[in-house]
């Protein structure tokens, strides 16, 4: 079974059909209505440029995904400004002894950031190996949706859509497990 591409006269239905959910993951994220606005004009832009290299039947998981990304990543970068912000309030008020050691808050973020960055990367990387690991991966994984129903909607079996996770899993251990190993050892 063959991907369906989109073409851009397309774009419009598609737009209405899911910019409630595209805005609601992006307010799910950021609890903020502006930045979910920014979100969504920024996601659908993204979209209508890369539209005919993207799978039909994937559109609304392809959207979803990159509003959460989007956002994560918003948010990420507002936590790096809030960070240098909270270190200099608590050095003003004295408050280092009681407060986290501004050394671990750094650490810990630098980590976290790291984790999201080889999260980014590998879902990158696995997109361009093969975009079927990829939209089986996300819809099975990120989405949490039933093997079962992931197989029927892709037009396979269960026994192959279980194949195909194996070999993109392997895929992935082989190439990214040792940054993993390292940077959980940090």
């Amino acid at each position: 079974m063959e991907a369906k591409s989109i073409r851009k006269a397309d774009f419009e239905a598609i737009y209405k059909e899911n910019v409630g959910y595209v805005y609601a993951t992006a307010v799910k994220y950021t609890k903020n209505h502006h930045t979910a606005e920014e979100i969504v004009q920024n996601v659908f832009l993204k979209y209508y440029t890369n539209m005919e290299n993207t799978d039909a039947e994937a559109v609304r998981a392809w959207l979803i995904l990159t509003t959460k990304y989007m956002a994560l990543n918003m948010n990420r970068d507002g936590q790096k400004e809030y960070l240098v912000e909270e270190l200099n309030l608590k050095e003003e008020l004295g408050l280092s002894e009681i407060a986290e050691n501004p050394e671990e808050v750094f650490v810990r973020k630098l980590q976290e950031r790291q984790t999201i960055e080889l999260k980014e990367n590998i879902f990158e990387a696995l997109y361009e190996k093969n975009p079927r690991w990829y939209d089986i991966i996300t819809i099975t994984y990120i989405l949490g949706k039933p093997q079962k129903e992931v197989a029927e909607n892709m037009g396979m079996t269960l026994e192959v859509l279980h194949s195909t996770l194996y070999r993109a899993k392997k895929w992935i251990r082989k190439n990214y497990a040792e940054e993993y190993a390292h940077l959980n050892k940090v």
